[in-house]
């Protein structure tokens, strides 16, 4: 009996399937939680970059809007004060150029006065003032992001002109998290499940073996409580057979 009791004694250790079970899971569940991290914040980034762009073209359009309906209260063509508004609006901050622009295409007012005078011959402008709506068109000048906005300048619903205003566009500063930083976040995600779910499977392991070892026990018991035939007896049988 003492062979039977030495190999109850040496069935697995509960912690170790637990452990390595529990390492695998998590190194999965941390590889998706990388992943899912890392888009996410290029998602974000992506948004508020779009909400931004969005938000400048709009102010550069209700800066058109407002020179268009400036438009409205002068007398015949006076470019004269249009040259003035545009003046007096070029000094805001992200406005890089500004001028009106009559129906043939000629530049008549201008943030850049040595433009005057000068036929506007840009295949997008052509493309722009087809719309009588107006259109913000993204551009790239020199390496830089450009807001490209058009607005038609009307008159007793004649157009009598078009608005064209070029402002930066905002630009892409914030940078997705680093990868020591990923790495950290998803460590203080994954280390307590690993800790928890390592523990909650050696204590289930450990209730399965003492059963199993409560079985074993009982049935040697039961083997060891079962009486043993004398051996007169079993001669006596052999005899008479």
């Amino acid at each position: 009996m003492a062979p039977v009791s030495v190999t109850a004694s040496r069935l697995p250790r509960t912690w170790l399937p637990a452990v390595f079970f529990s390492l695998v899971f998590s190194l999965l569940c941390a590889a998706a939680l990388y992943s899912l991290l890392a888009e996410q914040d290029r998602s974000l980034i992506a948004q508020r970059h779009t909400a931004a762009v969005t938000a400048a073209g709009q102010n550069a359009r209700a800066m058109a809007r407002t020179l268009s309906w400036f438009s409205e209260s002068l007398t015949g063509e006076n470019f004269a004060a249009f040259q003035e508004a545009i003046d007096r609006h070029a000094r805001q901050a992200g406005l890089l150029d500004a001028a009106v622009v009559t129906d043939d295409n000629v530049i008549v007012a201008a943030a850049n006065p040595a433009a005057i005078g000068r036929r506007l011959q840009d295949p997008a402008w052509i493309v722009a003032r087809g719309n009588p709506s107006g259109t913000v068109t993204p551009a790239l000048e020199q390496g830089r992001q450009m807001l490209v906005v058009v607005e038609p300048l009307r008159r007793e619903d004649h157009v009598m002109g078009w608005i064209r205003l070029v402002v930066a566009a905002p630009q892409n500063t914030v940078a997705p998290r680093s990868s020591e930083d990923l790495v950290r976040d998803v460590a203080m995600a994954i280390v307590p499940m690993f800790l928890l779910l390592a523990t909650l499977l050696i204590l289930t392991l450990q209730g399965i073996m003492r059963q199993v070892r409560s079985v074993i026990r009982r049935i040697l018991m039961e083997a060891m409580d079962q009486p043993k035939e004398p051996a007169g007896r079993s001669a006596e049988v052999l005899n008479v057979g």
